[in-house]
């Protein structure tokens, strides 16, 4: 397993954002992963509209996943209609 981090823009208007970062935990944890640490950072103007919205609920996550299994957490995460953006990178040991 290696250690990543997980930044994640969400849709600003959502009425309960909490859910869908349960929804996005729930997904690492399918994954055989082991979420270490969630941060909700909160809204935040966009650099650039996306989907015509000026605004974005930013959350980092912390967990450690096999890194094959990272291709289809962001599939997963690209399906998803309230998740604007997405990165993942792999952090040193």
């Amino acid at each position: 397993m290696r250690k990543y981090e997980m930044l994640v823009i969400l849709d600003a208007t959502l009425e309960n954002q909490a859910d869908e970062i349960l929804k996005i935990e729930e997904v690492i944890k399918n994954l055989n992963g082991v979420l270490s640490k969630t941060d909700a950072w909160g809204k935040r103007a966009l650099a650039y509209p996306i989907r015509k919205k000026t605004e974005g609920y930013y959350v980092l996550f912390n967990f450690e996943l096999e890194p094959a299994q990272t291709y289809e957490l962001r599939r997963i995460l690209g399906l998803r209609a309230n998740v604007y953006r997405q990165l993942t990178i792999l952090l040193d040991d």
